[in-house]
């Protein structure tokens, strides 16, 4: 098998690029809604806007959560770029004779017998 380290290392680095763009977006929109301020007032359909009301969240509450996913998409952004050096790695360090000799040793597939989701004998660890 045939696998070209550069291009993994290529892909890894098209997610670091970016996030490093998303990082500055995000920095320069925090920067700006910061510099508008309290836009909302103080008055009683201000408090509705930044506390909530009726059930519903308020300008506070979402601006964490949108906080929050940006965290889990820079979060991913880092795995991803990540597991692509390691995947590289792994693939150019791997035997494939070795691996090639060793899974024609195992019996055919049988299709009454699955390897994951809920009726894998070892559980519901992959669903």
């Amino acid at each position: 098998m045939e696998i070209h380290q550069p291009v993994f290392d290529s892909a890894a680095r098209a997610f670091d690029i970016e996030n490093d763009e998303l990082g500055r977006f995000v920095a320069a929109a925090a920067s700006d809604l910061e510099a508008i301020g309290n836009f909302w007032g103080d008055g009683p359909e201000g408090v509705t806007f930044a506390k909530g009301g009726g059930g519903g969240s308020g300008y506070e509450a979402v601006t964490g959560q949108v906080m929050a996913g940006v965290a889990g998409l820079f979060e991913a952004h880092e795995r991803i770029a990540g597991g692509l050096r390691l995947m590289a790695g792994n693939v150019q360090l791997t035997e494939w004779a070795l691996v090639a000799a060793m899974l024609s040793t195992l019996p055919p597939a049988d299709p009454d017998q699955p390897i994951w989701g809920e009726n894998w004998p070892g559980g519901a660890m992959f669903t």
